[in-house]
């Protein structure tokens, strides 16, 4: 893999970051549309963000067979611009060395970002704990898998690692915008995450 490179570098070349949606066997009909809602943010803050992703939705065929309900049901996501769209699944895509899964079970933290890799964030919604789902996927096609470093840098090192699609794009887009990932994982991890450990803390101490 291509070595990272620094704010001014990442502006001149995009990071690319695909959601993938060949997930959709493994969610139920209120997480599919759930998943729907969450990519219509996802894109738009994206689109918001200082130093936007190159954003992908990649599996778009597979999603349109097995769970259409995934995608905006408006149907105006076909025509979204600074959108890619890719038929196929990012295993298929991508050459395996380039790609990285982003996945809570991942070892290794995501320190830098590399403008030659492309990042897979696993199109499944915060209630379905698969686990192991993304690197899984990873491990089958020969490519690497990360987790973002909320333990080194979260409010907390022992928040919830679970996080959903629009939290982890907003993550990497802050980042990728300069933003340390202090910064970026503050302004974004959720806030109920920081409160329960919080809360369980007190009342170990209570007890």
């Amino acid at each position: 893999m291509g070595a990272a490179l620094g704010t001014a570098a990442l502006a001149a070349q995009p990071v690319r970051v695909t959601v993938d949606l060949s997930f959709g066997k493994m969610m139920q009909p209120r997480e599919h549309k759930s998943l729907a809602h969450q990519l219509v943010r996802a894109y738009g803050l994206n689109r918001k963000a200082k130093n936007p992703l190159a954003l992908h939705f990649s599996a778009l065929a597979l999603a349109e067979a097995e769970a259409p309900a995934m995608l905006p049901a408006d149907g105006k996501w076909r025509s979204w611009p600074d959108l890619e769209r890719v038929a196929a699944p990012a295993a298929e895509q991508w050459p395996a060395e380039r790609l990285v899964w982003l996945s809570p079970d991942a070892e290794a933290p995501l320190l830098e970002l590399d403008p030659a890799a492309t990042y897979v964030v696993g199109g499944l919604v915060d209630r379905s704990v698969v686990q192991h789902a993304t690197t899984d996927r990873a491990r089958a096609c020969g490519a690497s898998a990360v987790r973002l470093p909320l333990r080194e840098f979260a409010p907390r090192s022992d928040v919830h690692t679970i996080l959903n699609v629009v939290d982890v794009v907003q993550m990497l887009a802050a980042r990728h915008s300069g933003r340390s990932w202090e910064e970026a994982i503050a302004d974004h991890v959720p806030q109920r995450f920081v409160d329960r450990r919080e809360r369980e803390e007190r009342q170990r101490r209570e007890l």
